[in-house]
């Protein structure tokens, strides 16, 4: 396979995520997000907003009310695990 067929695979993983993570805005989900170093961080929040490039998520912990982006290539990445509450 040629790195252009290569490249187009790629885009259109990156479309079908963007895809999902417009169909959850809103809705209360599970967030595990990778930190390095072994250091992984589980929140409960919701996809505030989904832009072209990031998408916005409003985490929900104990007493804090934070805004956190991320890009689709950290779903692709699995460095951002989504599911469902």
């Amino acid at each position: 396979m040629d790195i252009i067929t290569d490249m187009r695979e790629i885009i259109l993983k990156i479309d079908e995520v963007k895809r999902r993570v417009g169909m959850i805005v809103g809705q209360p989900m599970t967030f595990e997000i990778n930190r390095g170093r072994n250091k992984f961080v589980k929140f409960e929040g919701y996809v505030q907003d989904a832009y072209p490039a990031i998408f916005t998520v409003r985490c929900l912990m104990e007493g804090e009310d934070e805004l956190q982006s991320y890009s689709y290539n950290d779903i692709l990445t699995r460095n951002v695990k989504i599911n469902k509450k």
